[in-house]
């Protein structure tokens, strides 16, 4: 006999935890759907070079596979929903419409060491828009990610904004060589959960090369460069920060540049009617992923930092150029839905429910066995969620306490004395209340019930 068990770093969800889940998924697919994205889907495998970019010192952990017959063949689980976006638009330029703004939804697959509400599968939910530059696209994917809180009934998060010019400048405005730059980036970007001495530590750290050569931590950077980034970060936030930040990095060009379109969104995004209490310019959100080059954005929960981002991205004009001679600005954000749904967990804001059904005809009096078909159909084709008892029950009593258990709403007792009078007794379970119905006064009474 095989033991049932589950791979480390996965999860089943159940019932009680899908029907929640859904309600998630289906409230994000609406708040996309009203800023005009469209749905697509693309496969869980892709050629293996598509998701790495051909690049052979690619270092993301992926789960590779093969077709037995055709072994030369390398494919892969795709890592997460953009790679292949890129792909699509490049594959498709006559079909793809720009500019195309799309949501995707569907598992990815990352070989890293599991830990809370992070599993090597997962969810991911994406809005992109592809093939504008204007910073109100931008702007848009912030104010998706306020209004998709907001639907799910998150009260407390905020969305951090930033820009990767902005920090692409601080190599000439502290002056340590570009070359580090990544590892100063990844470095800023713990400041959050990590504090400033511990980022201070690292950034003087002696720099590290694995076996290959390549730096895998450390900065080395001198006290007077690392004084230059404190400053940098210390700036207050406000009204005047950016001007801080032109002010402080005035020989940096592209930092200058950040700094514009960070004013030009700040302007966007309060048109857009987000509040300023729900978003703000914070200058040590760098993002993790290398392909960002221009604002970045991301959403954490206040009442549970230490779970990180749930709702995240940035602008990445130059990935779909991994596939095309065409350059195509684009710019998006996705939502980590199992990390999301987990802190929601934590936050106890998960509604559970052991049955989708708002009404269950219980089926007691072998008799009335048509009856109740007929009453169940008459509901489900007017849109009402019904289910028939068909257990072991036989017994008003017993199929009533399943009912229960169910948690649904609403129960229809219908034995022989309802069939003879053409009526239905309806039992309120939220309420206890019971009451006789005829039967053609089935469908507004339910209504009226659960609307109410």
């Amino acid at each position: 006999m095989v033991e049932p068990r589950i791979t480390s770093g996965l999860r089943d969800y159940l019932p009680e935890d899908m029907i929640p889940r859904q309600k998630v998924l289906d409230t994000i697919r609406k708040v996309f759907e009203r800023f005009g994205f469209l749905p697509l889907d693309t496969p869980a495998i892709e050629q293996e070079e598509v998701l790495t970019g051909g690049d052979p010192n690619f270092k993301m952990s992926i789960f590779r596979t093969s077709v037995p017959n055709s072994p030369q063949e390398k494919l892969a689980l795709r890592f997460d929903l953009t790679v292949p976006l890129a792909r699509v638009v490049a594959q498709y330029p006559d079909r793809i419409k720009k500019p195309f703004k799309r949501y995707a939804v569907g598992p990815v697959w990352r070989g890293e060491k599991p830990q809370a509400g992070r599993y090597r599968e997962f969810v991911q939910f994406d809005a992109d828009t592809i093939g504008s530059s204007d910073m109100m696209a931008d702007a848009e994917i912030i104010a998706i990610m306020y209004e998709t809180m907001t639907a799910l009934g998150i009260p407390n998060f905020f969305v951090r904004v930033n820009n990767r010019k902005v920090l692409n400048g601080l190599a000439e405005y502290a002056g340590f060589t570009p070359g580090k730059s990544s590892d100063v980036l990844r470095t800023i970007d713990k400041l959050d959960r990590q504090g400033w001495r511990a980022v201070e530590e690292e950034l003087a750290m002696d720099e590290k090369f694995n076996q290959l050569g390549e730096r895998t931590g450390g900065a080395a950077l001198s006290s007077s460069q690392i004084e230059a980034i404190r400053a940098f970060l210390d700036l207050p936030s406000g009204e005047e920060l950016l001007d801080e930040v032109e002010a402080l990095m005035a020989n940096s060009p592209i930092a200058l540049e950040g700094t514009e379109e960070l004013r030009q969104i700040q302007s966007h995004v309060r048109a857009l009617g987000v509040p300023d209490d729900r978003w703000k310019i914070d200058l040590s959100v760098a993002r993790g992923l290398g392909y960002y080059t221009g604002p970045v954005f991301e959403t954490v929960l206040t009442d549970l930092l230490s779970i990180g981002s749930v709702f995240s991205g940035g602008r990445y004009d130059n990935l779909v150029n991994q596939f095309s001679n065409v350059s195509v600005p684009a710019t998006g954000a996705s939502v980590g839905v199992d990390r999301l749904f987990a802190a929601m967990e934590q936050l106890g804001l998960v509604e559970r429910r052991t049955s989708v059904a708002d009404v269950m005809v219980l089926n007691f009096d072998p008799s009335c066995r048509t009856k109740c078909q007929n009453i169940a159909t008459i509901l489900r084709r007017k849109g009402i969620k019904t289910e028939i008892y068909i257990g072991a029950a036989v017994t008003l009593k017993e199929q009533l306490s399943h009912a229960v258990r169910q948690d649904v709403p609403v129960v229809i007792i219908l034995g022989s004395y309802e069939a003879e009078k053409e009526i239905c007794k309806v039992k309120n379970l939220r309420t206890r209340e019971q009451i006789e119905v005829p039967e053609a006064d089935i469908v507004s009474t339910i209504d009226n019930i659960l609307l109410r």
